[in-house]
């Protein structure tokens, strides 16, 4: 909350971890996952936070996120959501591949930006959290970072390699950081490639976020409003193998 001399202004902050269903077909199960968790977060939130909608007889309203939702400024959803991209491994390789041949010349001529952005395309299309929000099947209203970075999932521990187990896991960016807001700028979303300790690799954001409501505060003497003013926000997520 910020204080000036001609008003109050506040933001209702909402932060979110989670840990979604496993396994490349579940997506309907990591959808349901999303809803239940929020509404499991709006019935159990105080009353001095979130004011429980009634019906015109008195009685509560069935809670299913969305009071939760449209009740704040600003919402973060991160974790190991567990979305995969549906593709062929072996294509999925290649194209990771042909993406670091071409990061990793001495010189970045712009067909290798185009390359690389049209390999991170091919991708990005088949990529199941991508399609569900699209589809507004879960997520509503959430957005989420450029993608820049190499999927994060699943590495052999201690390696750079992806899965070399008989079960050969697609790499996927199962680790996200969405949000839901009127007011934000995406400084910063990237992954830890170096940070080998685990099968997945963190992922990490950094945001400005803007003001939400604002009051007007009544006094005789007014003076001249403040320029507004910004804050930044960062967020990290790191998911375990399951």
């Amino acid at each position: 909350k910020r204080h000036s001399s001609d008003d109050t202004k506040s933001s209702r902050i909402l932060l979110v971890t989670g840990h979604l269903a496993a396994h490349v077909t579940n997506v309907d199960a990591r959808n349901d996952d999303f809803k239940r968790i929020m509404s499991e977060l709006e019935a159990q939130a105080p009353a001095r936070f979130l004011r429980p909608r009634r019906n015109s007889d008195g009685s509560l309203v069935p809670c299913d996120g969305s009071h939760l939702l449209g009740s704040m400024d600003h919402i973060f959803f991160s974790g190991d959501l567990n979305y995969r991209v549906d593709l062929p491994r072996e294509f999925v390789e290649r194209c990771i591949i042909d993406i670091q041949k071409c990061k990793t010349k001495s010189t970045h001529m712009v067909n290798d930006r185009e390359v690389v952005g049209e390999l991170m395309n091919k991708l990005l299309r088949r990529d199941q959290l991508l399609q569900t929000m699209a589809s507004g099947r879960a997520f509503p209203n959430f957005s989420e970072g450029k993608i820049s970075f190499m999927p994060t999932f699943k590495f052999d521990k201690g390696s750079p390699h992806y899965d070399t187990s008989h079960k050969q896991r697609v790499p996927a960016w199962t680790d996200r950081i969405l949000f839901r807001s009127n007011s934000i700028r995406v400084l910063e979303y990237n992954s830890v490639p170096k940070a080998m300790h685990s099968d997945h690799r963190p992922v990490y954001g950094s945001y400005r976020l803007g003001w939400g409501m604002k009051r007007q505060v009544k006094k005789k003497n007014r003076s001249k409003s403040k320029p507004k003013r910004e804050r930044t926000s960062t967020a990290r997520r790191e998911g375990d193998d399951h």
